[in-house]
């Protein structure tokens, strides 16, 4: 009987043992689990911006008519972008949602290459866009990025508007459109 205990005690602690050396390792694990949700978002900078143009007559008879810019265009677009995996990249649309350009006149808009500041993934400006009803790309190519907020954050926008066709204008005072801009993706 007594080697029955002996060796009953001895499973015992080599039991003991077997369960502690599991139970003490050199590391444990944690899962950590996060999500990123798809982002898209513009800003225009400040935030009260009006662009106004005056068309002059000429000061010398027969002369042709000049566009004058009243206001300062210091007015920059600023948008952050998170795509979904396997998503498409963005672009940044710009039209007329109320109103429309005087007859005889064309307007346009240029975007500035991306300030420096932000991150990389910024997007490319279209160049000078002619900007109608329907919308158009004014920024393409946009990536997962943000550009930062604020004037001299994103891009600036600069505002053009030019005699078409002279035959067409006609005298009004406040003319008044809305330029609107969305992003989208491509």
């Amino acid at each position: 009987m007594r080697s029955y205990c002996k060796h009953t005690v001895l499973t015992v602690i080599a039991f003991v043992f077997a369960f502690s050396v599991f139970a003490q390792g050199p590391y444990e694990n944690v899962n950590v689990r996060f999500s990123i949700p798809e982002v898209a978002m513009i800003d225009i900078e400040p935030g009260s911006s009006i662009v106004e143009f005056e068309i002059e007559a000429s000061s010398a008879p027969g002369g042709e008519p000049v566009v004058r810019k009243l206001t300062n265009d210091n007015i920059w677009i600023n948008y952050s972008s998170a795509i979904r995996q396997q998503g498409n990249k963005r672009s940044i649309n710009v039209q007329i949602s109320n109103g429309s350009v005087p007859d005889g006149t064309a307007f346009y808009i240029e975007a500035s290459p991306s300030s420096a500041f932000g991150s990389a993934n910024q997007g490319i400006s279209a160049g000078r866009v002619n900007v109608l009803r329907n919308p158009r790309p004014i920024i393409t190519n946009i990536g997962n990025c943000f550009t930062g907020d604020g004037v001299n954050n994103g891009h600036e926008l600069r505002y053009f508007l030019e005699i078409s066709d002279f035959n067409k204008l006609q005298s009004a005072v406040n003319e008044v459109f809305t330029v609107m801009y969305t992003i989208t993706e491509n």
